[in-house]
């Protein structure tokens, strides 16, 4: 149960954390023989990197699937590659491709209240994408509260996540959501 919750908090904190990141890249400078050569691409390239609203449609839609208990709606964030996986703290929480990501979030479904998750992801935060527009990454830590009838919890999370760019639309590849060591503490 205290898995689930944590989960169902680290993910809903991705989205919130995504969102406050900023877009922009982490992009290495190249040598002045190849600068000088690509300047007019890489000027291009520069332009059609996402903009953090591209970014936060899918935190959003995620999020608002979540806050629903929408499992359709929260798979629809996710990229359709059978190498997809959510990562918790410990080994024995990774969930791989659409079927197993899909009975992770039924579970987490079971764990929470609708509508009482909080996160604060002000203490850090960090993200960026790549110079083809294709990838993005981020990485926060966040306070979250949250409540299951009617008790309210809060916890720490750590969170990451790839998203890349399917069908002309931004999915996660990659969410990573652990915990601190010590339990949540119930009020």
């Amino acid at each position: 149960m205290k898995l689930r919750m944590i989960i169902l908090g680290l993910t809903i904190v991705l989205g919130i954390t995504m969102a406050a990141c900023q877009a922009g890249g982490t992009n290495r400078e190249e040598s002045a023989t190849t600068a000088n050569a690509n300047t007019a691409s890489k000027a291009e390239t520069k332009a059609a990197k996402p903009s953090i609203d591209e970014i936060r449609e899918v935190l959003q839609a995620h999020d608002k699937a979540l806050s629903d208990k929408n499992l359709d709606g929260v798979m629809a964030t996710f990229s359709t590659d059978p190498t997809t996986v959510v990562l918790g703290t410990g080994a024995e929480e990774r969930w791989m491709g659409q079927q197993e990501i899909r009975a992770a979030y039924t579970e987490i479904f079971k764990g929470y209240d609708a509508g009482t998750l909080t996160t604060n992801c002000q203490a850090w935060k960090t993200g960026g994408s790549d110079d083809a527009a294709q990838m993005a990454w981020l990485a926060a830590i966040c306070d979250c509260k949250e409540s299951l009838a009617g008790k309210a919890r809060e916890y720490k999370l750590a969170v990451s996540a790839t998203i890349e760019k399917q069908d002309g639309k931004w999915r996660f590849v990659v969410l990573h959501m652990s915990n601190a060591i010590a339990p949540p503490v119930t009020k």
